[in-house]
């Protein structure tokens, strides 16, 4: 490869690839269009990146994940409600940016993409969030600190690992969810610093 051409790659500028990764992928429908043209409504939004726990009918957890410019796959974990662990399955292959004519009303997946939200500090933790930052507490004064930090989110665990505190933590705002009063935190890995 020509240095010129590393160096666009690199910056993330290649002929026809995106310019940066999307945060989501939206599943549109075309009532009235066989071609994925004019009005839609949008069935569904995989945000890529982002473990959704669930506890019923069983605790699992599932996770969409970016694997190139027209595919995003789909992990299956069950028992778990963080993503942690090597026992995710792989569930599924979702095409983006390709119509599907249904007969009469067409289907197409397209990318989202939307500036990340603002790591900081949670600004309302809620009985979850304290519950999560008092655990890391003593987990740190045992020598062993929590590898997630607690920022603004929706009761999600956006890492592969956070830990005895951070599974706590997910199954806490899951109840709190359950009840009608949502997380507005969630934890994820620590930023590296550069130096």
């Amino acid at each position: 490869m020509q240095w010129g051409a590393l160096l666009l790659a690199a910056v993330g500028v290649t002929g026809g690839a995106m310019a940066s990764k999307p945060s989501a992928a939206e599943l549109r429908r075309f009532d009235d269009s066989t071609d994925c043209s004019g009005k839609y409504e949008v069935l569904h939004t995989d945000e890529l990146d982002t473990c959704f726990p669930f506890f019923i009918p069983a605790p699992a957890s599932i996770k969409a994940v970016w694997v190139n410019d027209t595919a995003y796959a789909s992990y299956h974990w069950q028992g778990v409600q963080d993503c942690s662990g090597d026992q995710g399955e792989f569930e599924a292959d979702f095409i983006v940016n390709s119509c599907v004519n249904m007969g009469g009303y067409s289907q197409m997946r397209v990318w989202k993409t939307s500036p990340p939200p603002s790591a900081g500090v949670c600004e309302v933790p809620g009985d979850c969030g304290r519950a999560y930052q008092a655990c890391c507490l003593a987990s740190q004064i045992k020598g062993a600190p929590c590898n997630c930090h607690l920022g603004n989110g929706t009761g999600t665990a956006d890492s592969a690992d956070c830990g005895t505190c951070g599974k706590a933590f997910v199954a806490c705002c899951m109840a709190f969810d359950l009840k009608g009063t949502p997380c507005t935190c969630g934890i994820k890995d620590k930023p590296s610093i550069l130096v």
